[in-house]
């Protein structure tokens, strides 16, 4: 229907206003929808309603486990006593630093790096199985091999790993390989050391993957928003712990790749549409 304003006809006008409102108001609705389905806000928060946790469960120191040692650890270890002489040949540290005093070693300090078989090569003592034992094993270890054989009194034992590591993969801000000097390390310490999770990485549902010291791997699904991960087993990682942060629907569907033929065929359509918009625009003006 047309209608007559002077000597204009306006029916045109207000039919294309319309049909460009609609197709406004469309766009606008499904951006709306893209933008509220890429995650919901309660799955974005850390342990939520962490205050309902009872004190005393909070509040329990939570008991972290000595670090196993596995094949291709670097550890450290220090043997002390009160007179320091007597266990200089079984220092690596001490012996380097009496030959670099004479100008016949470098200054790098030698670790005793764990072997396939698990055993490391200690001074005067020889071989020593190691592999599966918790760091405290390895030092009780030490002194009874050290005490009463070797050394008059019971000397105090120290062992570091070097190279206690973790690694933090996936839908995450910065991730890599993040070396813990401290040897404790949270899975919240984890997150933050990676940036923290991208808005859609998924908090319902982070993988652990764990190496064993026997070789074999075992694995847990996390949830970040349970209130309860704080007195998980798996609150705090070991060496070697692998991190993996899944992206939510919305992210992976956006990765999948297009297929060229999909493409080309987007792309006539947004010409065809955008002719059609011109010739829809120069007929109402003609009119």
């Amino acid at each position: 229907m047309l209608f007559l304003h002077g000597d204009y006809i306006i029916g045109p006008y207000l039919e294309t206003e319309h049909i460009m409102r609609y197709l406004y108001l469309t766009f606008f609705m499904i951006l709306l929808w893209g933008i509220t389905s890429c995650s919901s806000s309660k799955n974005v928060p850390y342990m939520v309603d962490i205050e309902d946790i009872p004190a005393e469960v909070l509040n329990a120191a939570t008991v972290q486990s000595s670090p196993v040692l596995a094949p291709g650890d670097i550890i450290d270890i220090s043997v002390v006593a009160k007179n320091q002489e007597v266990v200089i040949p079984f220092n690596k540290r001490l012996m380097q630093g009496e030959a670099y005093l004479r100008g016949n070693a470098s200054k790098a300090v030698e670790y005793y790096l764990i072997d396939q078989a698990g055993n490391i090569d200690f001074p005067v003592i020889g071989r020593i199985h190691v592999a599966g034992k918790s760091k405290m094993e390895v030092e009780h270890l030490i002194q009874e091999l050290l005490y009463p054989e070797y050394l008059n009194e019971l000397p105090q034992v120290t062992v570091w790993i070097q190279n206690f590591s973790i690694s933090v993969l996936g839908d995450v801000n910065r991730p890599g390989l993040f070396t813990i000097e401290n040897e404790r390390v949270s899975i919240l310490d984890a997150i933050a050391l990676a940036g923290d999770l991208a808005i859609t990485g998924r908090r319902d549902n982070v993988l652990l993957v764990r190496v064993n010291s026997d070789g074999t791997k075992s694995i847990a699904r996390i949830n970040l928003n349970d209130k309860n991960l704080i007195s998980s087993p798996y609150f705090y990682l070991q060496q070697n712990d692998v991190l993996y942060v899944q992206p939510n629907k919305s992210k992976a569907n956006s990765a999948v790749v297009v297929p060229p033929t999909t493409s080309l065929i987007f792309s006539a359509t947004s010409i065809l549409l955008t002719i059609a918009n011109l010739i829809i625009t120069a007929w109402s003006i003609s009119k």
